[in-house]
């Protein structure tokens, strides 16, 4: 019987050199951290309308002119003879607000100005100017301002009357 004992635990000791030992589980170094920023959602309200102001149009037949009303208000494309420009010209201004020290993407996207006056069936093509972007740095929650000017080009057969059409703006973070 001792023998048989012998022999057995010979057996044991000869597998267990026999068999590779198994590693045990082992942690990343360093860990990987997992996050979410949670913002305020966006709001948008439009302040003030672009107002290209009053066109005296004098173009030749077959001239075209672009006007243009830059994001701080200043009317281009005038002169003194051919298209005289008067009135009050401003940019539309919008407010942003969210959440503070972020920047919000600014898109912008504009419609045919269509003639109230004749009754719509003549058109201006409005291309509006926004910033790209605009940074709610430390008044988020006051929001920021921001203006959008456009142009429109006019053409010697272009009908006298009131154009009126939207600017559509969107904005996102």
């Amino acid at each position: 019987m001792t023998k048989f004992v012998r022999l057995a635990a010979l057996a044991v000791a000869t597998s267990l050199v026999a068999t590779p030992a198994v590693a045990g589980p082992v942690g990343a170094t360093p860990k990987a951290k997992a996050s979410a920023k949670i913002v305020k959602p966006l709001t948008l309200t439009a302040q003030r309308d672009l107002n290209f102001g009053t066109i005296v149009n004098g173009l030749a037949t077959g001239g075209t002119r672009v006007l243009s009303v830059s994001q701080a208000g200043v009317l281009s494309g005038c002169d003194a003879s051919v298209v005289v420009c008067s009135g009050t010209t401003t940019s539309a201004q919008y407010k942003v607000t969210g959440t503070n020290n972020m920047t919000v993407t600014v898109a912008s996207l504009g419609s045919n100005l269509i003639n109230t006056t004749s009754g719509g069936s003549e058109t201006l093509a409005f291309t509006p100017n926004a910033p790209a972007t605009v940074a709610l740095a430390n008044s988020g929650a006051v929001g920021v301002d921001f203006e959008v000017g456009g142009s429109i080009t006019i053409a010697d057969t272009t009908v006298g009357g009131l154009y009126v059409g939207d600017i559509t703006v969107t904005v996102d973070y």
